[in-house]
């Protein structure tokens, strides 16, 4: 699989789509289903719906020959046949030199949207295994020729809600994407297929070039950059309330309480939270303030100058929190049995202190996140597993959960499909892997976004995040320019969210639709979304019990949670490993940190 490491950002790569070289996964199972492939690429929506990134217009967004964006000058055209019958087969060819040089000239990218405006023509895909699908032949200025594979052809339609990249044949509008021209260009020409020709007036094909909407923002400074070097000084500034600096000569019992404690009893918190007794000091969320509560094996403190799963330090002197997810044991191969539960790797808690614990209606948490290697996001490691002996066998997800987040999550809401209402909240980040295995702009790392399907059935009607109606850009964080879509391995990442949580009362409705979901991704706004709602009174009351937590106060922050999982229901079929550092908390927008 190829990595690409053109840059840190999904929108610059060296390609614009995302493409796949098969429309399943075939079944390495007797009698089993086969793997739907073809789920990665661009949509009439989305630029790329992996990663939630939407055209400004639906459609696609594009520029034409004089420079004008959704101008009407095609920089190239083709006038076709008339209609002679839905059956005619003719190869046209187009004189694409100017929009190759431009691409060229300009760093673009080679991607087209091809239409017909006045007359519906089809054409053959490079999946076609009857006619040959586009191609494009250049002559550089030097002399050398070269013919650029057409690596994706996609449908341009609003009747598909995903998208469609292996199909044989194509109505026009489409989107076509070719490698890029290496040198300066003499001439080019754009040869394809049309299999379908139906009747209209002047029936040309038009190319424009693609132009997405892009993230231009500037890095936004914050409170850190008015502080010292890795943050020094930070945790004296009155809106902090934690900073976590992982510098080499610490340790790990400098971050991490000791032992188990499980946060999930409301034996182990200070009863005087839930109005049941005086103030517990030797209880949560006093013992061990600050500090993470509940880790495991899985993590260790590593000095900046480790040099495993290519660690690279984010600053001199600066290490990180390593993190292990290890693959299921015996390992999971095609026809495992493998229960119905994921692979949790972490699921620890820093808790606010008393005064704010539940009571927090606004918070900004920033860390810096770094995906570790080998990368395997492959074909051969999504594996065909069972829940249970006889049952039909599913695909591993390759997604989960990760992140350093805000949190209101117990025993009665705020876990998988129970968030919202009165009984609580989380705001976990998902990942999605791409195992397209073609060298494209989604693969080497993570989509990043939010959880929100947890949002689905407790929320008050109306505001039912996720599910069968919801859409990526609702929360991947490719919303805004694709900037911050992918999470790639062997980069840093300043990862910054904005929780304001909605307001809430006893009356009816009990809540006001005015929350707010923000992420910064290196200081850049990627992600925004307003009038949300997370919680909703009265409150929900329950009788305390064993083993269990229940929502407290007014359903604010209670503290962080890095839960970091491999599901739905299938395990990790293999190792991975994830770093953070540069960890701080507080009420106001804090920012990347200084470096030396």
């Amino acid at each position: 699989m190829v990595v690409l490491t053109a840059g840190k950002y999904r929108s610059t790569q060296p390609f614009l789509f995302q493409s796949v070289s098969e429309k399943y996964i075939r079944t390495r199972l007797a009698g089993q289903a086969d793997h739907p492939h073809d789920t990665y690429g661009p949509t009439h929506k989305y630029v790329d719906f992996l990663t939630g990134w939407p055209w400004t217009r639906p459609g696609g967004d594009w520029v034409d020959a004089d420079g004008v964006r959704h101008g009407t000058k095609p920089w190239f055209s083709v006038l076709t046949q008339r209609s002679t019958g839905a059956t005619q087969i003719v190869t046209y060819t187009a004189d694409a030199t100017v929009a190759l040089a431009h691409c060229f000239t300009n760093n673009r990218w080679c991607a087209f949207r091809l239409a017909s405006p006045n007359a519906a023509r089809t054409l053959a895909s490079p999946f076609n295994s009857q006619h040959a699908g586009p191609t494009l032949d250049v002559t550089y200025a030097d002399g050398t020729t070269a013919s650029l594979q057409c690596r994706l052809m996609a449908a341009n339609t609003s009747s598909s809600q995903g998208p469609i990249s292996t199909a044989p044949t194509y109505s026009l509008p489409a989107f076509l994407e070719f490698e890029r021209p290496t040198k300066a260009v003499r001439s080019a020409e754009m040869r394809f297929v049309v299999t379908e020709h139906w009747s209209g007036n002047n029936p040309a094909i038009q190319g424009f070039l693609l132009d997405p909407p892009m993230n231009t923002d500037a890095p936004r400074q914050g409170l850190a950059a008015s502080q010292g070097d890795l943050d020094a000084g930070l945790q004296g500034q009155a809106s902090i309330l934690g900073v976590h600096r992982y510098l080499d000569g610490t340790s790990i019992a400098d971050f991490v309480h000791p032992g188990g404690l499980n946060y999930n009893d409301e034996a182990y918190f200070d009863p005087a939270i839930y109005g049941l007794g005086p103030t517990d000091l030797t209880k949560l969320p006093h013992l061990g303030l600050g500090k993470w509560i509940n880790t495991n094996n899985n993590w260790s403190l590593v000095r900046s100058n480790y040099q495993g799963e290519g660690f690279v330090p984010l600053a001199p002197g600066l290490g990180a929190m390593r993190i292990k997810m290890p693959a299921a044991t015996p390992a999971v191969v095609d026809g495992s049995i493998v229960g119905s539960s994921g692979t949790l790797a972490s699921t620890s808690m820093i808790y606010l202190p008393e005064p704010l614990f539940g009571r927090l209606d606004r918070i900004f948490v920033r860390y810096y996140f770094r995906l570790g290697g080998p990368f395997r996001a492959t074909k051969a490691n999504r594996k065909q597993v069972r829940h249970e002996a006889g049952q039909n066998a599913l695909w591993t997800t390759m997604a989960g959960k990760f992140g350093i987040s805000p949190t209101h999550a117990n025993s009665y809401g705020g876990v998988s499909g129970t968030s919202g209402g009165p009984y609580g909240w989380q705001m976990r980040h998902s990942w999605y892997e791409c195992d397209a295995e073609t060298g494209g702009p989604d693969e080497g790392g993570w989509a990043a976004g939010y959880h929100l399907y947890d949002y689905l059935y407790q929320n008050p009607q109306g505001y039912n995040y996720g599910g069968p109606n919801g859409s990526p850009e609702e929360e991947r964080w490719g919303q805004r320019g694709g900037l911050g879509g992918m999470i790639y391995a062997g980069h840093w990442y300043c990862i910054e969210t904005e929780l304001d949580l909605n307001t809430i009362s006893d009356a009816a409705p009990g809540f006001v639709p005015d929350g707010a979901i923000r992420t910064w991704i290196d200081g850049r706004l990627v992600y925004e979304r307003t009038g949300m709602v997370f919680r909703s009174g009265p409150v929900f009351q329950a009788a305390p019990m064993l083993y269990r937590t229940r929502p407290v106060r007014e359903l604010g922050v209670r503290g962080l949670w890095l839960d970091w999982f491999h599901g739905g229901k299938t395990l990790s079929s293999f190792d991975r490993v994830s770093f953070y550092t540069g960890l701080a908390y507080g009420t106001e927008y804090i920012g990347p940190m200084k470096q030396p």
